[in-house]
């Protein structure tokens, strides 16, 4: 089997001629686990049709890593519904639905385009920055921070926990001082969050966090650790990927200045624009945790209960077998069947959310910063292979 480095710089970089590799070849890949887990690699997919396949599979398929988690290593975000399998999926995913309706997005609608207007106004004092600090990074935090009820006073330590905490679970980079970061920033997490429930039940608003502390402690919905670990996954999940698709969506278009120009000129295609942002450079590159629970058949190979599963979504949603020239980035591709925000029943719930965040800041961008551009060809990329983000974007606005 031929080896491939998925830490290089190169791939760091530019990810996407390794994902042909993968895709071209007989078998899924191999690639073995630094994870502190009982499972020793996973099977990597690549093709779409796989790809599809295992995202909405569940029978054959658990996401419950407790099977491999070593118990001294159990980590709050264990208890949630990203880990979980029907019915605790299901009812776990039921208590926070109601936050993520579009109606409810739609009510959050005034306050995103506030936010994006502060942050567009500090910078239009400037001919230069860095989007991402600017804008990308601020804007989903303080978005999700304003929906949960957590105060926003504390972004910087936020960001700083949320990075060491998702760092920890790129397989292919992670190391002891990378684990030991993890754990760090996951215990003062949650000391954070244990005080700030504490101060919700004698003080509840209306927010997310006090109608999960009212599931945990008068509807007898929620345990201690399923509502610790909720609170962590929902500030964790609503930050980091929009903070990704606001970065390279930007990045895409001023590589791309003919699609720039073509949206400046037909807002129209703004929905369109999103979409292909997320197919392009899919925030979320793997899907999370899965592992066999029978002998079955995947790809048309054979596998024992018990092996790990993997579906490589940044490849899939570059396959020319379901996206023609898939490495031209179009505004205008229909259909765009990209497979960023999962499939089935774990299908990101703050799609919606993210979606309209994205809308409503790239909508302010064509409308005030119309002149922006690139002050480097070489953006930093962030060091996990786990997301697609950028750490850095020098602009001249």
């Amino acid at each position: 089997m031929n080896v491939i480095d998925l830490s290089s710089p190169s791939f760091l970089s530019d990810p996407y001629p390794v994902y042909r590799q993968l895709r071209d070849m007989d078998d899924p890949y191999w690639l073995p686990n630094t994870q502190p887990i009982k499972s020793h690699g996973m099977w990597l997919f690549s093709r779409y049709d796989e790809v599809a396949n295992i995202l909405k599979l569940n029978g054959p398929l658990s996401k419950q890593i407790s099977r491999v988690r070593l118990p001294e290593d159990t980590m709050p975000m264990d208890f949630t519904m990203l880990q979980q399998d029907p019915p605790e999926h299901t009812r776990l995913r039921n208590l926070v639905k109601q936050a993520f309706t579009p109606e409810r997005i739609k009510a959050l609608e005034h306050r995103i385009g506030q936010i994006t207007d502060e942050l567009i106004t500090r910078i239009t004092t400037r001919t230069t920055g860095d989007f991402v600090t600017d804008i990308a990074l601020p804007l989903p935090l303080m978005v999700i921070a304003s929906l949960m009820g957590v105060p926003f006073k504390e972004h910087g330590t936020f960001g700083r926990w949320i990075t060491s905490i998702l760092v920890g679970f790129d397989s292919v980079i992670a190391n002891t001082e990378i684990l030991n970061r993890q754990k760090l920033a996951t215990h003062d997490l949650i000391n954070y969050f244990n005080q700030l429930i504490e101060k919700r039940r004698h003080e509840p608003r209306d927010d997310l966090i006090s109608a999960l502390i009212e599931a945990h402690d008068n509807q007898d919905k929620l345990t201690a650790d399923e509502l610790l670990g909720m609170c962590i996954l929902l500030l964790v999940a609503g930050y980091e990927t929009t903070v990704n698709l606001l970065g390279t969506g930007l990045y895409a278009l001023l590589r791309h200045p003919e699609q720039f120009d073509l949206l400046r000129q037909n807002p129209e295609y703004l929905p369109s624009a999103i979409e292909e942002m997320l197919r392009f450079e899919s925030p979320l590159q793997r899907s999370t945790f899965r592992i066999t629970t029978e002998d079955c058949e995947l790809g048309g190979k054979q596998f024992l209960k018990g092996e790990q599963i993997c579906a490589v979504i940044g490849a899939a949603n570059r396959d020319p077998a379901q996206f023609p020239q898939p490495d031209t980035f179009d505004i205008t591709r229909t259909p765009n069947r990209h497979l960023a925000f999962g499939l089935g029943i774990h299908t990101c719930l703050g799609a919606t959310l993210a979606r309209t965040e994205a809308l409503i800041t790239f909508g302010r961008i064509i409308e005030y910063l119309p002149d922006i551009w690139l002050a480097t060809e070489k953006p930093e990329w962030n060091v996990t292979t786990y997301f697609r983000g950028l750490r850095t974007l020098p602009v001249c606005y």
